[in-house]
């Protein structure tokens, strides 16, 4: 049932780094936004990967994680087991916030429904992104999604005294206040 993907899709900042995740693996995530909408059907959305170790360590170091925790994860070596770098192609569109969403959380629906868990990452280095991945100029970084293994457990819990702060219980567990559906609906 859908509601239980939606439900299932959580961010996660642990992975078993034993767990690979092929070329075709990715490949087949990604296709998954060639059907997404997208604004005007300009399709400016594009795509690059890593999920060769050396490669994955590259780009590990180029991102910020978790930024209301103190204890940065991943913990133990737990590290993702590849990387999609989501870029707007300014030369079919300027950057459209929106497509890029769009695709993000088709990414993380994809990997969820595959048995992976995903973590959407804001938070890095773009220009050094761009460098590493050698795009062209034209390209522009946007985000990058974590894939792998989960190894760990995402708890949803309501809101209290509007304190939206996710937290960790230990090193395996990571609570995610959100706002109760009385909150969200005007």
């Amino acid at each position: 049932m859908f509601s239980e993907l939606v439900k299932a899709t959580r961010s996660y900042r642990n992975f078993d780094p034993t767990v690979r995740i092929s070329d075709e693996q990715l490949k087949s995530i990604i296709e998954l936004c060639r059907y997404t909408p997208s604004t005007a059907n300009k399709q400016s959305i594009k795509f690059a990967y890593a999920n060769s170790e050396e490669m994955c360590a590259k780009v590990f170091e180029l991102l910020g994680w978790a930024g209301y925790l103190t204890d940065k994860p991943p913990y133990d070596g737990n590290v993702p087991a590849a990387y999609i770098l989501v870029c707007f192609d300014n030369s079919i569109a300027p950057d459209i916030e929106i497509d890029a969403g769009i695709c993000a959380q088709t990414i993380a629906l994809g990997a969820t429904d595959s048995g992976l868990g995903a973590c959407m990452l804001g938070s890095f280095n773009k220009e050094k992104m761009a460098e590493l991945f050698k795009l062209d100029e034209h390209i522009k970084p946007r985000l990058v999604i974590a894939l792998g293994r989960p190894k760990e457990t995402v708890e949803i819990v309501d809101v209290l005294n509007g304190d939206v702060k996710y937290y960790r219980n230990g090193k395996e567990k990571h609570i995610v206040p959100k706002r109760t559906l009385g909150e969200i609906i005007l």
